[in-house]
């Protein structure tokens, strides 16, 4: 890994900060494409792209709850005994996370409130391209449970047959409506629906870049979690850090396979660099994905030195990394200075793939420095909240004319006219 002696206007920083994968403008003109065949011809038009890229076979789309049962008795039984503590560690973090319809009794008899409903349907995308994730049915799947969402719908392009450890999740999550379809294709059936497929509220789900671009085409007519980028981590460690395990940390971000990840080391030691560099060089020779772990950080893989915390802290917050892990002398202090951060992993043994798999928190996480602004998906991503107001005729008496003054002030005619007819 390069290392890069920095300062926190350095331009290597505005470069990390900066990196993104634009879609080309073919990708955009298929997506388009599919969305508007879709919208326009509806199922027909879902199984044909379900044909050609999801290895659909058939005119079925659903998955069948006796398949979905059958490929869950495949999962090896230690495996399944991993996923259920996984579940039980992610319920039991995202109860507390459930928020309460409330009023407040003002004068003159007003009722004032918030009620809390859950969406009533929401769709789930499952990557199955190029693996099986089982983890990305948990973390999004138990917040909506959570938050009472009755009608959950999974969406995954599987070309060679529902993989045991995904069937287990969704068979212990009692989730029976999935479709055998991925891409645009996908997202387009979740949004506007077909026959005998009702459209959802929410999209959630990380895809490839056809569903991401088509996520983002049809947001307002649904809502959607976040546009995801490539992965990212960054790691602050000092003299106490096991270089090892920092190395380990790095490449666990750098192995996702876009060669967009950023893998990313803040140090205030050279010394400590060095050895950070030699251990990522040791696990890449020995890696069976070599060559895609040297091609990722070659672009965004680099080791970074500060002449102090404070500029370290600066750079970081700058950054806003997905997930950001501290492995220094007073990890537990210096995370409070962590403003902009998805997830922060505190210490030597909170790994980020603990945090992926099975701790509790979210693993969907913002990306592309969106962490200053945005938050980690959540129990609060799949309610509404509505104001409730409840006015008398005491209230309404005492206050009516107030009301329309500052309705007159705006040149709203009508809108003052509706409170004084009240009077």
């Amino acid at each position: 890994m390069k290392i890069l002696k920095v300062k926190p206007n350095s331009p290597e920083i505005k470069r990390l900060c900066s990196r993104h994968i634009a879609p080309t403008k073919e990708i955009q003109q298929k997506v388009d494409q599919i969305l508007l065949d879709i919208r326009t011809h509806g199922r027909s038009k879902v199984i044909e792209y379900a044909k050609a890229y999801d290895g659909l076979k058939g005119n079925r789309l659903l998955i069948s709850p006796a398949a979905i049962e059958k490929a869950a008795l495949q999962a090896p039984p230690a495996l399944q005994r991993a996923l259920k503590q996984a579940i039980k560690n992610v319920r039991v973090f995202h109860e507390n996370q459930v928020e309460q319809s409330w009023e407040i009794q003002g004068k003159d008899g007003v009722v004032l409130g918030q009620r809390i409903r859950p969406m009533r349907r929401v769709g789930l995308y499952v990557p199955g391209g190029s693996g099986s994730y089982p983890s990305t049915v948990i973390m999004n799947a138990v917040p909506a449970i959570v938050a009472g969402v009755p009608e959950i719908v999974v969406v995954t392009p599987i070309k060679n047959g529902l993989e045991p450890a995904l069937a287990f999740v969704l068979k212990e999550l009692g989730i029976t409506e999935v479709y055998h379809v991925g891409g645009a294709q996908a997202i387009g059936l979740l949004a506007y629906g077909v026959k005998g497929v009702e459209p959802v509220d929410k999209i959630v789900g990380p895809g490839n870049v056809f569903a991401a671009i088509a996520k983002k085409e049809v947001f307002g007519i649904v809502d959607i979690d976040m546009i995801a980028g490539p992965s990212e981590i960054l790691v602050l460690a000092d003299y106490t850090c096991d270089p090892d395990f920092v190395a380990a940390d790095l490449l666990a971000q750098a192995e996702h396979g876009s060669g967009f990840e950023a893998a990313i080391c803040i140090t205030d030691s050279n010394d400590v660099a060095q050895m950070i560099a030699a251990c990522v060089d040791i696990q890449v020779e020995n890696s069976p994905k070599k060559e895609l772990l040297e091609k990722t950080l070659e672009q965004y893989g680099r080791i970074l030195v500060v002449d102090n915390w404070f500029d370290g802290i600066e750079i970081a917050n700058k950054i806003a990394p997905e997930h950001l892990e501290i492995m220094t002398f007073e990890a537990k202090a210096m995370s409070e200075s962590i403003e902009n951060a998805g997830a922060i992993f505190i210490g030597p043994f909170s790994s980020e793939s603990v945090g992926d798999y099975f701790a509790g928190p979210n693993h969907v996480l913002p990306t592309n420095g969106t962490a200053r602004f945005s938050s980690p998906l959540g129990v609060y991503d799949f309610i509404k909240r509505t104001s409730i107001i409840e006015y008398t005729s005491t209230a309404i008496t005492k206050n009516g004319k107030a009301i329309a003054s500052i309705a007159m002030a705006e040149g709203f005619y009508h809108h003052a006219q509706a409170v004084l007819k009240r009077l």
